[in-house]
């Protein structure tokens, strides 16, 4: 800056015309024609302008990486990839840098689409996956894919391609018995597309597979309604089986029933001809022991009498005509009877 000193003569200073304020003799001072007023502030505002570019620039020369993210830097004006991986702090680059990020977690994303099975019916699946970006693979996956939108649009892409293999393998009667191994064929199928062959990523999307989920599978509503239908029968089957089973039940406690009182009336009924036979037998014994009583007593009498056999039989006829009140007898000849009266 100019500046004005004092006079040797010690004259006084003329004014200047101009826009500064004209300067005063002070003995030993220095005035500058800064000090006035509207240079001060043209100095303020000189000042403000390079602080402000000075947080301008700052505040685009520091970027901040998330604990749950990768970032990479990349120069936009130099178009230079820088291959060191940060994370978690903040990061000082030149003016104008941006970090490519990615997250340091496993990332779940939903998915549906429909498949064909392998008789050729149409499916609805709908699965949930789970992904990782490892940090070995994160370099390579951002020199192929740019940015995490295009690499996560292709993951998706080759786990539905994977799902739709899998979905091909099977025939629709399968996914109603068999959804356990569906679903692990899926995520194996997942696993190889993400990782690749070898699980190194090249041949892969550079992605590390955690795990699926197979959450619906829609059937056809042909299908559904068919397998309805022989559901229904089936039910009607095992109901007729079962009112058949309960028919035989009661026929068989019928027969049981029937059978045990033919049983109950055989044995009544032989234990009624035991009965007859036993009296018969008694009878019989005591008619045979009443014959041979009489036939013993008649030889008695006629050995006591000194009877012949016509006596004998005289005493009988009497004895017998004696014992009935009113007796008919019709004999031919030469049987000859007689009857006597005793009063």
């Amino acid at each position: 800056m100019k500046e004005f000193e004092d006079l040797e003569d010690g004259s006084e200073i003329k004014p200047i015309r101009s826009k500064f304020v004209a300067a005063r003799r002070v003995p030993r001072e220095r005035v500058y024609l800064c000090d006035t007023p509207s240079k001060r502030w043209t100095w303020y505002f000189v000042i403000f302008c390079v602080l402000l570019s000075v947080a301008v620039i700052l505040g685009v020369s520091i970027k901040r990486v998330e604990s749950t993210e990768f970032g990479v830097e990349y120069n936009v004006h130099t178009k230079q990839l820088n291959d060191a991986i940060q994370s978690g702090v903040l990061h000082v680059g030149p003016p104008g840098f941006e970090f490519i990020m990615f997250p340091s977690t496993f990332v779940t994303q939903d998915a549906a689409d429909t498949c064909l099975s392998r008789d050729g019916l149409p499916l609805s699946i709908a699965v949930t996956f789970q992904f990782q970006m490892p940090e070995q693979w994160l370099l390579a996956a951002v020199l192929k894919y740019r940015s995490f939108e295009k690499w996560a649009a292709l993951v998706d892409s080759a786990t539905m391609s994977a799902v739709f293999h899998a979905c091909s393998d099977f025939n629709i009667t399968d996914y109603q018995n068999e959804r356990g191994m569906i679903q692990q064929r899926m995520e194996d199928n997942m696993r190889i597309k993400l990782e690749g062959e070898d699980g190194s990523g090249a041949s892969g999307v550079y992605a590390k597979a955690i795990s699926l989920q197979l959450k619906n599978v829609g059937l056809p509503e042909r299908y559904s309604t068919a397998v309805a239908e022989k559901q229904a029968a089936n039910e009607d089957i095992a109901l007729a089986i079962n009112q058949r089973s309960q028919e035989l039940t009661k026929a068989r406690t019928l027969l049981l029933t029937a059978k045990e009182e033919a049983r109950k009336i055989k044995n009544t009924a032989m234990n009624d001809a035991n009965v007859t036979l036993t009296q018969a037998k008694l009878k019989v014994e005591e008619t045979i022991f009443a014959f041979e009583t009489e036939a013993e007593t008649i030889v008695s009498m006629k050995a006591m009498l000194n009877l012949t056999v016509d006596g004998v039989l005289g005493l009988l006829a009497n004895n017998m005509l004696a014992t009935v009140p009113t007796l008919k007898v019709m004999a031919s000849e030469p049987a000859k009877f007689s009857q006597k009266y005793q009063e």
